[in-house]
């Protein structure tokens, strides 16, 4: 078992003064050693983007000078047409006999004409053809540099791949282990030590996933389609016209038409989606104990707001605390703590055992917490916590906008070593503080670090490879259009079903959840100016629900992902993938997925052979 890092005991503080930038100098360190094994020349790279950004500056100016130019040209030419304008105005005067102001009119209209045409011809368009032409050299030139840059960075380009951010994460924390997948010995750990659950809720499903440990403890971040159904509010309207009729004061009867908009509303129901990252952690400490937190966002309160803040959740937690002394309910025990500060701020009022409370959050943790929750460093109090036993829930607003996904290697591909270097380290040092500020909750608990968990007998064999959770996952990966019903209009809910087992691979069902739409009118009624009642004609949509069912088939073939697509491209793969008919696929965590359309398609043994 590792040993503890002293550093990860006030978590806040090992990031701002520790992790931060030893996770940056990480990823320079990658980057500079992949440079290295690249052997291109950055001094070259460097003058030949130098030389590029020149040419595109030229062209740049080059373009503002076309700019000002054709502005110019369309000047001249509406001077132009006002020429013309003042020919023929000058025409008809002439020809009322309006001799003088004819004249003038004309004289004035030969002169825009004469000028516009002049200018134009004479200087504006030699200029344009001068110009553009300077610019298609000047790019040419700029263009030339650029496929020079990307021959020179194409041996580093050729050595990126998906797992860079994982060996980053790893070798800055070694106590923090990220797997492969979500593999069924991992699965198995949490559902029958930890009371983890399938993912059988039909409104969900998983488009993310990581999982990993923790000084052995282990934590899954789940991220999830979630489906809802709300409702929408159509509107419709109707123009309406009436006549009145009134006697003026000297007796003369005038008839007054009227017009009204008549506006009508309509709800009905609209299904939504969207999607939702958390973060589950097993750990046997305080096993008994139940609670929830909702994000205050403290960190956003100024420190005089903070202490009105405390001092007004001072007095709810006396009334709760008088409550528990009064009531008879054995479950309703609530205590202060000795820290009002945490109490108030934390907030975790529903807690159901105060003993066990105690041990988690002892006098170092409430620091932790309150420094979480209040400082700038990280992302504050943005975070849900709720523990149900052994599995503790962080959901955090940060989480929204994490990118969970590291298979794009692509990301870094670039013409300059310098640009290719600064996505390198701004992506990996950015997952790493989405990572951590979503463990963090949980690492300001000392307690969970220093609880080791016991030794767990893995059964040898398990009745299928591949959990649920990366079955929905690759299933997303194939794609919501490889499932989905041919009448599909919303975004679709993928929920798999275990079919068989064969050798490395399963088959699986997979059941697509989603709406067609139907346009309806419905007429409503509304009383108009006139008195009367009108059916103003709203248009809407009605949402039916459809349901579509196929099959995959998926199977661990342990390729990084930028091996699998050259392999895909012309390999390994593409010769497995045209022996069972070249399905359609989707590809994660080293898990291949296809879509099939036989149950009985020997899928296993066109992939089998294939090895990282």
């Amino acid at each position: 078992m590792e040993e503890t890092d002293d550093r990860l005991l006030e978590p806040l503080e090992a990031y701002k003064q520790s992790y931060k930038q030893e996770f940056e100098r990480n990823a320079e360190a990658y980057f500079d050693d992949l440079v290295s094994k690249s052997g291109i020349s950055l001094d070259d790279n460097r003058a030949t983007v130098a030389s590029y950004d020149a040419k595109m500056k030229q062209v740049a100016q080059l373009d503002k000078r076309l700019s000002r130019n054709k502005g110019a040209r369309g000047f001249l030419i509406f001077l132009i047409v006002l020429g013309v304008i003042l020919l023929v105005i000058g025409i008809l005067s002439l020809l009322q006999e309006s001799y003088l102001f004819g004249s003038l009119t004309l004289v004035g209209g030969a002169a825009c004409m004469a000028v516009g045409f002049g200018i134009i011809f004479g200087k504006i368009n030699p200029l344009l053809k001068r110009t553009e032409a300077e610019r298609q050299k000047r790019q040419a030139e700029a263009d030339s540099f650029l496929e020079e840059a990307w021959k020179q960075m194409a041996p580093l380009n050729a050595l990126f791949d998906d797992t860079a951010t994982r060996k980053l994460i790893e070798s800055t924390i070694p106590l923090v282990k990220i797997d492969d997948n979500f593999n069924m010995r991992r699965y198995d750990y949490l559902c029958t030590k930890y009371g983890f659950g399938e993912p059988n809720d039909p409104e969900r499903s998983t488009i993310g996933i990581l999982t990993g440990e923790i000084l052995g403890n282990p934590f899954v971040v789940d991220r999830e389609l979630v489906h809802t159904m709300g409702t929408c509010t159509y509107t419709g309207s109707l123009v309406i016209t009436w006549t009145t009729t009134y006697t003026d004061a000297q007796g003369h009867s005038h008839t007054q038409t009227h017009t009204q908009t008549l506006i009508a509303m309509l709800t009905r129901p609209k299904p939504y989606y969207s999607e939702q990252t958390r973060l589950i952690y097993g750990n046997e400490a305080a096993p008994d104990l139940h609670f929830s937190r909702t994000a205050g966002h403290a960190e956003s309160l100024s420190e005089g707001k903070r202490e009105k803040t405390v001092k007004s959740g001072a007095k709810k937690l006396r009334k709760l605390q008088e409550l528990a002394m009064t009531d008879d309910d054995p479950t309703t025990n609530f205590t202060e703590m000795g820290n009002t500060e945490f109490d108030v701020l934390f907030g975790a009022l529903d807690r159901d055992n105060e003993v066990q409370f105690r041990l988690l959050f002892t006098p170092l943790a409430q620091k932790n917490m309150i420094a979480l929750m209040t400082d700038t460093a990280g992302f504050g109090d943005d975070f849900a916590m709720r523990k149900d036993g052994c599995l503790n829930f962080v959901s955090s607003e940060h989480s929204a906008h994490w990118d969970l996904d590291t298979s794009d290697y692509k990301r870094y591909y670039s013409y300059s070593a310098d640009i290719a270097r600064k996505t390198f380290v701004d992506f990996n040092c950015s997952y790493f503080k989405y990572l951590y500020f979503d463990l963090a909750p949980l690492l300001s608990i000392p307690l969970y670090q220093q609880h080791k968990p016991q030794e767990y007998i893995y059964p040898e064999n398990y009745f299928r490879n591949y959990t649920p959770y990366e079955s929905e996952f690759l299933a997303n990966r194939v794609g919501q259009n490889a499932f989905c019903h041919p009448d599909t209009a919303t975004q679709t809910i993928l929920k798999t079903e275990f079919l068989d087992k064969e050798g490395g691979s399963d088959k699986i069902r997979v059941t697509a959840y989603s709406y067609r739409a139907e346009d309806r009118l419905d007429f409503v009624t509304e009383l108009g100016g006139d008195g009367n009642l009108h059916a103003v004609p709203v248009h809407w949509v009605e949402y039916i629900p459809i349901v579509q069912t196929g099959t995959a088939a998926m199977r661990e073939l342990g390729l990084s992902e930028k091996d699998f697509d050259e392999s895909v491209s012309g390999g390994t793969v593409k010769d497995a993938l045209d022996q069972i008919g070249s399905y359609l696929h989707g590809y994660g965590h080293g898990i291949l997925c296809c879509k099939t359309d036989d149950e009985n398609m020997p899928f296993d043994g066109a992939f089998s052979k294939i090895k990282s």
